[in-house]
This record gives C-alpha cells, sequence and structure tokens, in this order.
C-alpha cells in the first residue's frame, strides 16, 4: 500500500491505522500469529514511527500485545473475553440509551425495524461481516442521538473488536439465532415508552451470555 500522499506524521499514522485494521478484519493479520515491527513496516514502505504509533493504539484497543524481543502478537477472543466483552456492551448501551431514550421518534423506529429485517436477510445469504456491520447500525440508529463522544467510541471499539475480529466460534451462530427476535423485543419495549424496562432488557438480556 502507499502511504506516500500523506502530508504529515499524524495523518500518516491514521491511514496506517486503518490499513492494520483492514489487515486484522479480513485475517491477513491472523490472531495467534506475532508480526516483527521491522518487517511490517518494510512490507508497507512506511517508517517505524507511524507504524509503532498506529500499533500502540491497537493495543490500547485490545487488537494487539507488544512482546519484548518476540515482536507484535495478533489478540485472539477467548470465550471469557467474549463474556467479558457483552457485559460492558450491556453497560455502556443501556446507558447510552437511557440518555437518548425522549428523543427516539418514529424515524428511528422505523429505521431500527428495517435495519433488523436486513440483518435477517445476510443470515440467510450467510454474509457474516455485512450482519454484523447492519448490527451496529441498528444500535447506533439510537446511540448516535448522544453527544457522548467517549462512550459511542467505547461502544464502537468493543463491537468491532467482538464481531470485526478474532476467532469466530460456534457463538456467532447463536447471537444471529437470537438477535432478530431480541431485536424486536427491544423495538416493542421503546415504542411501549419505558426508559429503564429497555435498558434492563439490554443490559440483562440484550447483551447477556443465556445459552
Amino acid at each position: 500500500m502507499n502511504f506516500a500522499a500523506a502530508p504529515g506524521n499524524q495523518l500518516l499514522r491514521q491511514q496506517v491505522y486503518e490499513h492494520l485494521r483492514r489487515e486484522l478484519k479480513s485475517e491477513k493479520l491472523a490472531p495467534g500469529n506475532t508480526v516483527r515491527i521491522n518487517q511490517l513496516g518494510e512490507a508497507l514502505g512506511i517508517s517505524r514511527t507511524p507504524l509503532r504509533d498506529a500499533l500502540l493504539q491497537l493495543q490500547a484497543e485490545g487488537f494487539v500485545t507488544f512482546l519484548p524481543q518476540r515482536g507484535i502478537l495478533i489478540n485472539e477472543v477467548a470465550e471469557k473475553e467474549i463474556k467479558d466483552i457483552y457485559e460492558m456492551l450491556g453497560a455502556l448501551d443501556s446507558r447510552g440509551l437511557l440518555s437518548v431514550f425522549s428523543r427516539i421518534g418514529s424515524g428511528e423506529i422505523h429505521r431500527m425495524k428495517t435495519i433488523n429485517e436486513e440483518m435477517l436477510l445476510q443470515v440467510k445469504n450467510r454474509a457474516y461481516y455485512e450482519y454484523f456491520d447492519l448490527n451496529t447500525g441498528f444500535h447506533n440508529v439510537y446511540l448516535n442521538l448522544s453527544d457522548n463522544t467517549l462512550l459511542l467510541n467505547q461502544l464502537n471499539i468493543l463491537r468491532q473488536r467482538l464481531f470485526d475480529f478474532g476467532t469466530k466460534g460456534e457463538w456467532i451462530k447463536k447471537v444471529q439465532v437470537l438477535n432478530y427476535q431480541e431485536h424486536l423485543k427491544l423495538i416493542e419495549l421503546i415504542e411501549a415508552g419505558n426508559a429503564n424496562i429497555t435498558a434492563d432488557f439490554i443490559r440483562d438480556v440484550h447483551c447477556s451470555i443465556n445459552w
């Protein structure tokens, strides 16, 4: 990839970061493998500094780990971590919903219903990444009403960590089966107008591994 057009180190770091995220998502940088910064830099045709900065950001987000004298480990998502991520998603998503509940209108509800039907279609088409992109979009219909950018950023990272990256196990199929009906229930609760009950459902049911 040619990063030569980048006018400054900050923009170059962002370009490298986004490129590495795509490599992680496609598993060209596969979970469980290690890479050397120098070798990766040579392959990308960039200097060590912007590459290291991008990798440090990925480490802060949980995607990679710096191993002294060994390189960069591409992290796997273990079963325990899946449960932990879901618990964090439930806490943050439900908090975000409570903060914007009064602003969710008929337009948002219509978009949520439309996206949920599109998700069901992608399950039938076995389109994995398209499905979970839509899942993120479903929740973002109401979450994007919030101006808490820190909360939104953390939710985005957690969802990417869970669905865009790492080992794809049998739990993925179970999530796809459950999501459609649980999304319908979530929409029903929003339409009923009780914010606390809806938030409890997100935290204790929708983002809880009970299977």
